[in-house]
């Protein structure tokens, strides 16, 4: 039987990618003839993607699987929407509009058009979100309850394994009595990075002033950036806080090995892949309660809510200072990442396929 995957666009590191991957490795697993498309894929991943057009001969294939990932608006949408086979849609979220507002026009519209597209996609057979707060967006958006689920991302951190620590960026990072904050992800305004560095001002001007702020991820959107470094700047904190922007594997790796805290002020996840990242290189995590972020924790990590700046920074201190408190969260975070082990997001793969009446691979 055939599978067809279709996304937008692959690339090595990023999580939803990753996801797509080990879908493609479990389907062939189970006996499927599995296909990814995409419009872009990185150099890397190009001989393992085929283009929108090869898969249009089958389209009208009744007895197919069509996959589509949707994390964005983009016009292969019409592929999923006409195929004639099964399909099953697996929903990431898309950030809500109005966050990019007066930063970036095209994000925006892209943004906006996808949550508008979200509702013409319901007629399929089975919609799956990474999260329930991605499931419960698409009941809103008008799909039937009772053909939604989850399924929640594969995580491949079992890569890290097998990489190198970037010895010299260690050395940096590793300085006697040096508290390291880090926080990861795309900066983008829906992060919220500029509350994680008010956050950070008053830990290291009240609490510990040998402490620094490392931003790791993707600063494509300049004028947010831009902004970002103006605010630290004001703040006095030109040199505590550091933009690292994209990184090598290893040294994302160093980054995770050499943070005393993980903190997350965003305002829209749909799952929040760096929270489970983590919980992997036992690093405690302070985060904001919002939209996925409390489910995909559970009871690990920390969550603050409209609390002000100076009890969530003491809140920071105890989390990094206190060993008994600094134990019970590492004890619990350990816990919650068996939850997402890929042993058993493969067991609700599985329950997906038979929800579709399809062969599950058991």
């Amino acid at each position: 039987m055939r599978a067809h995957q279709i996304t937008p666009s692959i690339a090595s590191g990023d999580a939803i990618s990753n996801h797509i991957l080990e879908i493609d490795a479990r389907l062939k697993k189970w006996g499927y003839d599995a296909r990814i498309y995409a419009q872009h894929a990185t150099p890397d991943l190009k001989r393992r993607v085929k283009s929108y057009a090869a898969l249009q001969e089958y389209l009208d294939e009744p007895a197919d699987l069509f996959i589509y990932h949707y994390g964005i608006y983009h016009y292969s949408i019409g592929l999923f929407q006409t195929a004639a086979g099964r399909r099953l849609l697996i929903y990431h979220n898309i950030t809500p509009s109005h966050f990019y507002y007066g930063w970036d026009k095209i994000s925006e519209r892209l943004c906006r058009i996808g949550r508008i597209a979200l509702g013409s996609l319901s007629s399929c057979d089975l919609a799956v979100g990474v999260s329930d707060f991605n499931r419960r967006e698409l009941v809103e958006a008008g799909f039937d309850e009772s053909k939604t689920g989850v399924l929640p991302i594969f995580l491949t951190l079992h890569q890290f394994e097998s990489l190198a620590t970037d010895t010299r960026l260690e050395k940096e990072l590793r300085q006697p009595d040096v508290v390291n904050w880090l926080a990861v992800g795309r900066v983008v305004p829906s992060k919220a990075l500029e509350d994680v560095i008010r956050l950070f001002y008053v830990y290291n001007r009240h609490i510990n002033p040998d402490s620094r702020l490392y931003i790791v991820g993707s600063d494509r959107l300049v004028s947010y950036r831009q902004a970002l470094a103006e605010l630290a700047a004001e703040l006095g904190l030109a040199e505590q806080v550091q933009f690292s922007g994209r990184v090598s594997a290893a040294q994302f790796k160093t980054y995770y090995e050499c943070a005393d805290l993980y903190v997350t002020a965003s305002r829209h996840e749909g799952f929040c892949v760096p929270l489970i990242e983590s919980m992997y290189f036992n690093a405690p995590i302070l985060a904001r309660d919002a939209a996925a972020i409390p489910e995909t924790l559970g009871d690990a990590g920390i969550l603050f809510t409209d609390l002000g700046y100076a009890e969530a920074a003491q809140m920071a201190h105890i989390m990094i200072s206190d060993t008994a408190v600094h134990q019970q969260i590492i004890a619990k975070q350990q816990e919650r990442l068996e939850f997402f082990a890929p042993d058993r997001v493969e067991t609700v793969l599985q329950d997906t396929l038979r929800r579709l009446e399809l062969p599950d691979g058991r």
